[in-house]
């Protein structure tokens, strides 16, 4: 769901008080904020983020802010349907009184939502060609800990193309430095947002294109700087020229032994028959089709992608790996 044209759908992710509905707001308070549509889901009966963001939001931006409310659930595991309905609806109604495209939808998330499921929810709605993005509110200080003790954290951070680091701006703080690093050593692929300004971190965040950066050269990530109890980091080697359909069998091996604990991959293989290079990303199980990118390089980035699992070891790995020819090399 990317192309050229097209609106932006981001999936606003960050374990519980890491500062989601502090940052939307923040967002929609800027200029920049105009034709955004708002989805805001929470777990309970009541949906009080939802309800936080409809009466601030709206007398920012003169109650005319497209806002619904999911409030049936946690939107990863119980309301897919229902959030695809929401989606048609919001577009539909914009269509019927001759408005453009949404510039963007950011679709706020329960803060235990898992991002995988909800973009495997969003692949029914392929025909409007939108620009699918995950973004992670980032506790400094406690990021790390949520992640360690918590699944669904450890699964948003490691899904985020970007990871805004929250409560910068106030006086007890973690340095910037500090919790981008504690960031970094959780994905290493995100582009980290690490701005005291409330303002200027919102609109860093949310800007055209954030995060659509190619994902880091395996040698120069440091994969065994990157230490976590819980979490690990590995690199897959895919030999040259094997056919496509060797390559998607691997990934769905993966993907099925993994399950759950896979939550991220990327990274560019040479395919036969393919002129150019192969982007290969998934966010858990869910891979997006595979994208042909120009260029020869010869880089050790090439044929190496980076795997980041939870509660996974080398071994598992290669178990659905090496009947493929394709090596784990482990980060630790």
């Amino acid at each position: 769901m990317s192309g050229p044209a097209g609106t932006d759908f981001h999936i606003l992710c960050g374990f519980l008080g890491s500062g989601k509905t502090t940052l939307l707001l923040d967002w929609l308070a800027l200029p920049e904020a105009a034709d955004t549509a708002i989805l805001v889901n929470d777990v309970g009966a009541f949906d009080v983020d939802g309800a936080v963001v409809g009466r601030t939001a709206g007398g920012q931006m003169g109650g005319d802010l497209p806002l619904a409310m999911l409030a049936n659930g946690c939107v990863c595991c119980s309301i897919g349907n229902e959030l695809v309905g929401t989606v048609e609806r919001l577009v539909a109604e914009r269509e019927a009184a001759g408005e453009p495209p949404f510039r963007r939808m950011i679709l706020e998330c329960s803060g235990l939502s898992r991002p995988g499921p909800v973009i495997r929810s969003l692949t029914d709605l392929g025909r409007h060609d939108f620009r699918v993005r995950v973004l992670a509110t980032f506790h400094p200080g406690q990021g790390a800990e949520h992640a360690q003790h918590f699944e669904e954290a450890a699964a948003q951070i490691a899904a985020a193309r970007t990871i805004v680091l929250s409560r910068l701006d106030l006086p007890d703080a973690t340095s910037a430095g500090a919790g981008a690093r504690a960031a970094r050593a959780l994905n290493p692929f995100a582009r980290i947002v690490a701005e005291p300004d409330r303002a200027r971190r919102a609109a860093l965040a949310f800007a055209p294109g954030a995060g659509l950066a190619p994902p880091p050269n395996p040698g120069l990530v440091g994969l065994r700087s990157l230490l976590h109890p819980r979490i690990g980091v590995f690199l897959a080697r895919v030999p040259d020229g094997l056919p496509w359909d060797a390559v998607a069998a691997w990934i769905e091996d993966l993907a099925a032994r993994c399950g759950d604990r896979l939550l991220r991959a990327k990274g560019f293989v040479r395919v036969d028959g393919v002129d150019g290079l192969v982007l290969v990303q998934g966010v858990g199980t869910v891979f997006s089709p595979p994208m042909r990118v120009p260029g020869t390089d010869g880089s050790d980035s090439i044929g190496a992608i980076v795997i980041i699992a939870h509660d996974a070891d080398a071994a598992m790995l290669a178990e659905a790996s090496e009947p493929h020819g394709v090596t784990i090399e482990a980060g630790r």
